[in-house]
């Protein structure tokens, strides 16, 4: 089978795929809800600063978007999830416990028509509807200490807590700079956190599933892209990015070929540089080896999409890791495109 004919199979495919999971702008209800939280914040944090002898006023306090929605990379889940960064000027050497702060940005925010929580990175703005969580917006608070910024870390009743030094406008530069303009990475990214919701969909803990942040500086870090002069290859830039993801663990086997332990690390491009998987790998040494043979089935599974025949069959491949959503190709369209091929081919 020629490049040429690898190239058009399932070309159409991803192309619809992504557009069916992508999420483009925010819907109304999400920047309705957004909206008001955000002016809770400004209206309401000040007066409950000064309570407790803290001097903020309501232009002091920046908000600024982080994650996917930021960088263009969500994707459809059951539960939105949206990230917005909190900002006020603080003296951390007089307010040296980061837990009281996010306290008082909990009840900044705490009305009926949310359920408010306070976790170890931020705090947590949840919506339901019939019972149902369909949003939550995580709020991780800053302080902007002189020319430095620090993240408040600590759960409510946690004796670990501290202000971390922190750079949310340096990673927003980031990763912006590294995504915007090169579209096949944007898509490889949203495939690689699909496939992530796919496997991970049974998950009992958090700390089990790869973090997002990971994944989207693992795939910046590793990305290949893959284009000829019809257009790009999502398949192959997929297959050969996740690979070369796969290359970067280092893995112990048993005298019998077992995984016996696997490891990856990545760090924040921006201080305080800290491995992003460390509380994955700290939960659980399994986490891990659940990842690398995930990761290490879907990285087979693309290799035989790109080497079988018929587009039929690479999408019966794609789809195991992508989920039913990814279409796969009829059969007989696919009898009908290698006639035509034939009965046209020069040469």
């Amino acid at each position: 089978m020629s490049y040429e004919e690898k190239f058009m199979k399932l070309k159409k495919e991803f192309s619809d795929f992504y557009k069916a999971i992508r999420i483009d702008s925010e819907t109304h209800a999400l920047k309705e809800k957004r909206e008001i939280l955000q002016d809770d914040i400004k209206s309401n944090l000040p007066s409950i600063l000064e309570e407790h002898g803290i001097s903020v006023n309501k232009s002091d306090i920046r908000m600024i978007d982080q994650g996917s929605y930021k960088y263009n990379t969500t994707i459809k889940t059951d539960v939105v999830d949206r990230d917005v960064a909190v900002i006020i000027p603080l003296d951390t050497s007089e307010n040296s416990d980061p837990r009281k702060i996010k306290g008082y940005l909990k009840d900044s925010i705490s009305f009926p028509s949310r359920t408010v929580t306070v976790k170890e990175p931020c705090v947590t703005a949840s919506y339901y509807e019939d019972g149902a969580e369909w949003l939550h917006i995580d709020l991780p608070l800053y302080a902007q200490d002189g020319d430095s910024v620090y993240l408040a870390r600590g759960k409510a009743s946690s004796e670990n807590y501290s202000w971390e030094i922190a750079d949310p406008d340096a990673l927003n530069d980031y990763l912006c700079g590294k995504i915007n303009g090169r579209d096949q990475l944007r898509r490889i990214i949203c495939f690689i956190k699909k496939w992530r919701n796919e496997k991970y969909s049974s998950a009992i803990s958090d700390h089990e599933i790869p973090p997002s942040i990971g994944l989207t500086l693992l795939a910046c870090d590793c990305f290949i892209p893959q284009f000829t002069d019809e257009g790009d290859n999502d398949l192959l830039a997929l297959q050969k990015t996740m690979k070369a993801i796969l290359d970067k663990f280092s893995v112990t086997k048993s005298a019998s070929g077992e995984i016996v332990s696997a490891n990856i690390t990545e760090l924040l491009p921006v201080v305080p540089n800290s491995d992003v998987f460390k509380k994955m790998r700290d939960s659980s040494s399994s986490y891990m080896v659940t990842f690398y043979k995930r990761l290490s089935a879907a990285v087979n599974n693309l290799t035989n999409a790109i080497n079988v025949e018929s587009a039929h069959d690479a999408g019966e491949y794609v789809q195991k890791v992508l989920g039913d959503e990814f279409c796969i190709p009829e059969k007989e369209a696919v009898a009908s495109f290698t006639q035509n091929r034939r009965e046209h081919s020069f040469g």
